[in-house]
């Protein structure tokens, strides 16, 4: 999280334990990743499934703006404006990236046309992770949706700083500052944004022990989920298994 950040409370410290434990800079497909071990490929086909994880969850982010209260609504205009390539994060030097256009710079780079990334059939984790994404984000409290949110953009700093980037430049040939990896490298930075937004919201909201239960649930049924969706990848594009189908399919 950023320094500007101000004191968490018990619960965000928990919401922010359940993050790590889960923390998919850990998995195995971004381990091999790390070592250079993956073809681009794989990381191609990452992105793909991200990019049709967002197509569920950005629009859900209307149905917590439709209940929150004033500063949880400025948070969330201002990501959708920072995703959209509006305005830039707040630190100096960044200018305004439009995220869907960066991630289809990297699936181009990694090998994969734009209509079959649009076209991906989501894996059943992706999947079930779209869905508990976008349920939490209509039917559950405010500060349960954020705290929410705080471990699944979290993650994305420390992925990419300490895994992914490094992995870039060393073993695949594409240094900061290349168009292809504008997505990880605007990640970065701005999920840490973003995330210090929710989390600290979300001390603010999560104001009743039935809620702050609720919370800690949620939190750790999303990181599972997100873990589990890249088990499905490691799975097809590392162990190469097949999947198990129904006789005559």
């Amino acid at each position: 999280m950023s320094s500007k950040a101000p004191a968490l409370s018990p619960t965000a410290k928990k919401i922010v334990a359940i993050r790590d434990k889960w923390h998919t800079k850990n998995h195995p497909f971004f381990r091999e990743f790390g070592r250079g071990k993956l073809p681009m490929r794989a990381m191609g086909l990452y992105m793909a499934q991200h990019y049709r994880f967002v197509t569920w969850a950005l629009p859900s982010f209307g149905l917590l703006l439709s209940k929150a209260p004033a500063d949880v609504r400025l948070s969330i205009i201002e990501n959708l404006a920072e995703e959209a390539g509006l305005m830039a994060i707040d630190r100096a030097g960044h200018k305004p990236h439009d995220h869907m256009l960066d991630i289809f710079a990297f699936t181009r780079a990694a090998g994969l046309k734009d209509k079959d990334v649009k076209a991906l059939e989501q894996t059943p984790a992706w999947f079930a992770r779209s869905l508990h994404y976008s349920r939490v984000m209509r039917d559950e409290p405010v500060g349960v949706a954020l705290a929410m949110q705080a471990t699944q953009e979290g993650q994305q700093v420390a992925l990419n700083v300490d895994v992914v980037l490094p992995a870039f430049k060393k073993f695949y040939g594409y240094p900061r500052g290349s168009r292809a990896i504008a997505f990880f490298e605007e990640h970065a930075e701005a999920d840490e944004e973003h995330s210090t937004r929710q989390i600290t919201l979300c001390s603010k909201y999560l104001d009743t022990p039935a809620v702050q239960a609720r919370a800690i649930q949620i939190a750790e049924e999303a990181c599972r989920l997100r873990w589990e969706s890249i088990t499905d990848l490691y799975r097809s594009e590392v162990l190469k298994e097949k999947p198990i189908l129904p006789h005559g399919i």
